[in-house]
């Protein structure tokens, strides 16, 4: 911080911009000799001398750690035009949990070949997995503007959408998606979701019950629904939903291989 001061009169002093009094009185004999040292030495005392703070070591050596990880992210060389063997790398590592690798893998695939559809859709769930919304968006963005006739890729950016705090834009996602499957149960339930963050319940009550006709077996509409009960105070309800929820749920999960039900 930059020691900057000016004496004015009735002994005050002006520092940073805030004024204080001085007793000089109250001040050692030899720096009432000369009121500037003593001045200086004020500001010394309460500001330092101005030097601006340094990155701790630790600071410095967690950078050169994520720098060096940056490195270490090194591709097989399938050569410059194989975007398929980029993309089944991708697909072969994540399943290790590399998502750094597999994106670096599927963005060189897309680079390559920039219509090639499941490399951005692959892009699309490993940014929204990690959090990365923006890049999630864009990703989905590009699915729909090369194939734009599956409900299933609206409802994916209207779910990235949803969770980057951009309830409206999810919102139309949802509605295009319903526009080219009317009976979407997924999309509904999603769209149940969206309303019930703009706290628009009764909307959202009748998202979630259309979800349910058109999948009487789909769990999840129930249990949003019940939540929705609950923030309306219908406890009763609310109940029912989550009872039927983990029935479905039970049912759904003993359908599935031995090795998958946990």
């Amino acid at each position: 911080m930059c020691c900057t001061s000016s004496l004015n009169s009735g002994n005050r002093i002006s520092l940073e911009g805030k004024e204080m009094r001085i007793n000089y009185e109250l001040i050692h004999p030899f720096l009432r000799i000369n009121k500037f040292f003593a001045i200086i030495l004020l500001v010394l005392l309460i500001y330092g001398c101005g030097n601006e703070e340094t990155p701790s070591i630790t600071e410095v050596e967690e950078e050169t750690v994520k720098e060096e990880e940056k490195a270490a992210l090194i591709l097989p060389d399938f050569g410059s035009s194989d975007a398929e063997s980029y993309y089944n790398f991708g697909v072969d590592i994540i399943k290790k949990g590399d998502f750094d690798l597999a994106i670096l893998a599927w963005t060189k695939a897309v680079e390559i070949d920039p219509a090639m559809v499941k490399a951005h859709n692959f892009l699309g769930r490993a940014y929204y997995t990690q959090g990365m919304m923006d890049e999630a968006i864009t990703a989905y963005k590009k699915v729909i503007e090369l194939e734009s006739g599956k409900p299933d890729s609206y409802i994916k950016l209207g779910i990235a959408y949803r969770y980057n705090e951009m309830v409206d834009e999810a919102i139309e996602e949802f509605n295009k998606a319903l526009e080219i499957n009317p009976f979407s149960a997924i999309a509904y339930d999603e769209m149940g979701n969206a309303l019930t963050k703009k706290e628009k319940y009764d909307e959202a009550i009748e998202a979630y019950k259309q979800s349910i006709a058109f999948d009487p077996q789909y769990p999840q509409p129930h249990n949003h629904l019940g939540v929705v009960y609950l923030l309306k105070g219908m406890t009763k309800e609310a109940s029912a939903e989550f009872k039927l929820f983990e029935k479905l749920t039970a049912a759904k999960k003993a359908k599935l291989p031995k090795g998958m039900q946990h």
